[in-house]
């Protein structure tokens, strides 16, 4: 069970955004210069306390309690006045034995919120910092549940020994400190871990006066893979509900079966913004107790999912993975982001009256039978639509090749996924493909995924393989190809012979500075299927028609391609 979810975790928080702390933390180690007599390293110490405060977001939480010192005697201070984003693979090190990790994420967390988070106004023109005389004492050490080093042990007594080298805790605003700072603010918080969204019109601004500043706030806490008993999951909660904590990612790698969401979190329910869970039970009353929910990502979890799409909720960015469902109906809702990931859907995607929904990605292997979208004025993006299993409805017309119908056009779409199977559709691809395209006029970015093996029937491509769609005009008069269209991919590339027929086609109606990227997984095929590739490729730029292929004035890039999403 363990190893399988493991697994699932880690595609699913690849996702995700870290927290700066835990960019620094992943980067390859930095070698200070020795100092030189007219500039040692206590210089560190005249540095203003915003500079020290950029410094400190950006060490890992084993790190800052060795380090901080060096920067200020009152480093604690600072630190516990800027948004605490806690990752728990900060703690990836040597020093922190796995066991006692999650002992000491607790202990930071109640380190840095306290008794809870108190709010710093502005100060007046008399408000001073206390003076030091930049002695401060050594590195805090990691210590031990007794409180007394213990090697590998965990962070307990940081508050004491902080006191000790001169930096106690804040606790009032009587002008000393940081409390006679400004701190900088920015939109989400610097380095903030904003998972799926990160625009300021999602989380919003909290109520922080300009000038003033919190003590003891949390803005992130992630625990992804420590493993957690149930009481020390309850002392994380009790401290995320005094620092208010504004963006939760919790997974459940250890307890059988799927326990329902822990009360503690739900108690947080007027601060939370952002939920990401893994492995828990939702159910439609934990939904409805997070009033100021926005961004809810659930893994691998049972339970009212679809609570989420009501119109009454809140929530603007859904993300569903690993799960079963039956039919998705985003209407008349909030929702302006929905991505659903490695899901089964046993029935129909319909999208309707949603006037801010702007994102709508059903990535493989989640592939519904139909999806319908009516009334959506505000998308913008959409992938993948599977053109084999799928059946693609736009305010009730089914779009398809041949069809006598116009097919309605959705102007506000710029970019488009593409699932294909060529063993199965074979010359039907470009046709369908066009059809599809006819539909969006606006289209900047269009991305086209194989998601079969290359078959007999249709082969490997040759250097010398003829032009099978020459003179059949594929996409000529396409709002799409004469105006906008600037990015094309043909992604999961195999060396098809259809592929590569494909991609002369789209490249027959290319404009003048397009580019097409024709990306393959690693391993998907040989040296020598490469070296045909290109071959054909030249050949096909001195014969093809198209001026702007024949100049080089089309990108034509081969190159691996990465996990992830649509291309960027």
């Amino acid at each position: 069970m363990e190893a399988g979810r493991a697994t699932i975790l880690a595609s699913a928080v690849a996702r995700l955004k870290p927290p700066r702390a835990t960019l620094t933390h992943d980067a390859p180690a930095a070698v200070l210069a020795p100092p030189v007599a007219d500039a040692p390293h206590a210089e560190w110490r005249g540095l203003p306390d915003d500079v020290v405060a950029r410094v400190l977001v950006r060490l890992p939480v084993v790190d800052l309690f060795r380090l901080g010192y060096l920067f200020s005697p009152r480093w604690l201070d600072i630190w516990r006045a800027e948004p605490l984003y806690l990752h728990d693979r900060q703690f990836a090190s040597p020093r922190i034995a796995a066991a006692d990790v999650a002992d000491a994420i607790a202990n930071v967390l109640e380190l840095h919120v306290g008794d809870g988070v108190q709010f710093v106004g502005v100060q007046g023109e008399n408000g001073s910092d206390d003076d030091d005389d930049g002695d401060g004492g050594g590195g805090n050490e990691v210590v031990g549940a007794d409180g007394h080093d213990s090697g590998p042990g965990v962070a307990v007594e940081l508050e004491h020994e902080a006191a000790d080298q001169g930096g106690g805790v804040v606790n009032n605003s009587d002008g000393g400190g940081v409390a006679g700072r400004r701190r900088l603010r920015f939109p989400g918080g610097v380095g903030a871990d904003d998972g799926v969204i990160s625009d300021d019109d999602i989380y919003g601004h909290d109520d922080i006066p300009d000038g003033g500043y919190e003590i003891g706030r949390v803005y992130s806490f992630r625990v992804e893979t420590t493993r957690w008993r149930a009481d020390q999951l309850h002392r994380w909660c009790a401290a995320l509900q005094r620092g208010r904590v504004r963006e939760v990612t919790l997974a459940n790698l250890t307890m059988e079966g799927h326990p329902e969401l822990p009360q503690g979190i739900r108690d947080c329910a007027t601060s939370l913004k952002g939920l990401h869970v893994f492995f828990f039970t939702m159910e439609a009353d934990h939904i409805d107790s997070l009033v100021n929910l926005r961004v809810l990502g659930l893994y691998g979890c049972p339970g009212m999912i679809l609570r989420a799409l009501r119109p009454e909720s809140e929530i603007r960015v859904l993300t569903i993975d690993f799960s079963r469902l039956v039919d998705v109906l985003v209407q008349t809702t909030r929702l302006r982001s929905l991505e659903m990931h490695n899901n089964v859907v046993q029935g129909t995607v319909v999208v309707h009256d949603a006037v801010q929904l702007r994102k709508l990605h059903l990535l493989p292997p989640t592939r519904p039978s139909k999806i319908f979208i009516g009334e959506a004025p505000s998308l913008r993006s959409i992938g993948y639509l599977d053109l084999f299993n799928t059946v693609f409805v736009i305010k009730g017309i089914v779009i398809q090749a041949g069809m006598v119908l116009h097919p309605p056009k959705m102007r506000s779409v710029r970019i488009l996924g593409l699932r294909v199977n060529y063993t199965e559709m074979g010359h039907r691809v470009p046709r369908e493909i066009e059809q599809i395209l006819k539909c969006f006029p606006c289209l900047e970015k269009l991305e086209i995924m194989r998601y079969d093996e290359v078959a007999p029937e249709e082969g490997l491509l040759k250097a010398d393989d003829e032009h099978i769609y020459q003179g059949n005009n594929f996409f000529r008069d396409l709002g799409c190809f004469s105006h906008h269209l600037r990015w094309i991919y043909l992604t999961a590339f195999r060396g098809g012979k259809y592929e590569l027929a494909l991609g002369k086609a789209i490249l027959d109606e290319a404009r003048a500075g397009t580019m097409f990227k024709m990306l393959h997984p690693q391993g998907s095929y040989t040296d020598y299927i490469s070296n045909q590739l290109w071959w054909a490729l030249e050949h096909f730029r001195m014969t093809t028609p198209n001026h702007a292929v024949r100049d080089r004035h089309v990108s034509v890039i081969l190159r691996l391609r990465k996990a992830g999403g649509l291309p960027g």
